[in-house]
């Protein structure tokens, strides 16, 4: 049984287009339109047909027609792949159907994960040396685009691919020194662009874990639609989130939400910089976590067994051990707001010597704190000499 659906499997493989998005792009309205002028009512023809048809159309260079040329340049090199289909996403989704869009953003990591290979076109790239100041690895939709697939081939700008083989994620029977070089080569240089590290990039796997570090990933792209930033992130943490655009930077705040809902790894709280109006403890964007202090939580969190951080009504749920400043020393010394009242010791940073603490204002309630700062100091306070107490941070 299990032989016969590898056998399905290799008969229907796809390949799948990451790409970055042109305004000239060809649609699902326009691919439609093009099916019927061509074909009518007959069955959809093969792919090498389906390219001469498009050849016919791709004569027009007028900026208010489509570009066909990025569509048949795929669909040439999926042919070349030996792929039965193609998926691109500016074909393949009808974005007039919220029900249709809401589904293929829940679905996309898996589409391209399950691919038989991605096609990634890199439209300002022409050599080597063009890599790092392609945008394509500046964009939301292309990290998960990178980080799923088993099988990745890298394309310049005028279609020629960039390596002398796929880039594989694992070793390859019968692969020659020159093409294992040419991988590695590449590996390495999307390592230093991303920042991702080349384990990553070869064993991701989504899902709750090293929060921070994945966020960090995030924080230099960009997307065109500000709800965007969450929803390219939901495949990533493999995680449930509706799709409601309009919602603008409240999609990143319900993201973290349900992050904090599900795992309890506090680097979700290590970022810097503006906060969601909706938590003092919740970033406004992945943007926050391009700074953090390396935050490694210690057991001043837990020592009385409760580590539960959950959002509620009245804030965000947290046992800590809160110290209530002294004005006259701290306060001054550490150059702090006037709002600040008290702190919490989270745990340790990248450096031991340093505790990475959260600096608290008071709230409309007792008991409720807001989050000021979160900064890093050498001290020899121990939170754990203190049993923690239930807080609210608004």
């Amino acid at each position: 049984m299990c032989g016969y659906i590898e056998d399905i499997k290799k008969e229907l493989r796809y390949s799948i287009l990451s790409h970055r998005w042109s305004d000239r792009e060809v649609l699902f309205h326009h691919f439609q339109m093009l099916h019927e002028q061509s074909v009518g009512s007959q069955d959809l023809p093969e792919t090498t047909e389906k390219i001469e048809i498009l050849r016919k159309y791709a004569s027009s260079d007028s900026p208010s027609e489509p570009d066909l040329h990025k569509l048949i340049n795929f669909l040439d090199v999926s042919t070349h792949k030996q792929c039965s289909y193609a998926w691109v996403d500016t074909v393949c989704i009808n974005k007039e159907s919220s029900t249709e869009l809401e589904e293929s953003i829940r679905s996309m990591y898996a589409w391209y994960r399950d691919s038989h290979i991605c096609i990634v076109h890199l439209s300002e790239t022409s050599r080597h040396s063009d890599l790092g100041r392609d945008p394509w690895f500046t964009r939301g939709w292309t990290l998960q685009e990178l980080l799923a697939p088993r099988r990745v081939a890298f394309y310049s700008k005028d279609w020629e691919q960039i390596t002398r083989s796929d880039c594989t994620k694992r070793a390859v029977k019968g692969a020659n020194q020159v093409e294992e070089e040419s991988e590695k080569f590449m590996w390495s240089e999307v390592a230093r662009i991303t920042g991702i590290e080349i384990e990553d990039l070869h064993n991701f796997k989504p899902g709750l874990y090293d929060i921070r570090k994945r966020m960090t990933w995030a924080s230099s792209r960009k997307t065109t639609r500000i709800e965007d930033m969450a929803y390219c992130l939901v495949g990533i943490f493999d995680v449930d989130l509706s799709v409601a655009y309009g919602e603008k930077e409240k999609a990143f705040y319900r993201l973290q939400v349900e992050i904090l809902q599900n795992c309890d790894d506090m680097s979700l709280f290590d970022w810097q910089g503006q906060a969601s109006i909706h938590s003092s403890m919740l970033a406004v964007s992945p943007a926050c976590f391009a700074r953090h202090l390396g935050l490694h939580t210690d057991n001043s969190l837990r020592v009385s067994g409760d580590s539960i951080c959950a959002q509620t009504n009245v804030g965000i749920r947290m046992p800590l051990v809160v110290h209530q400043l002294d004005r006259q020393s701290l306060q001054r010394s550490w150059g702090l707001p006037d709002a600040a009242i008290a702190f919490s010791i989270l745990g340790v940073s990248s450096n031991p010597r340093y505790r990475v603490i959260m600096i608290l204002g008071m709230g409309d309630r007792p008991g409720q704190y807001v989050r000021l700062a979160l900064v890093e100091k050498e001290m020899d306070l121990d939170s754990r000499e203190q049993a923690p107490e239930v807080v609210f941070i608004k």
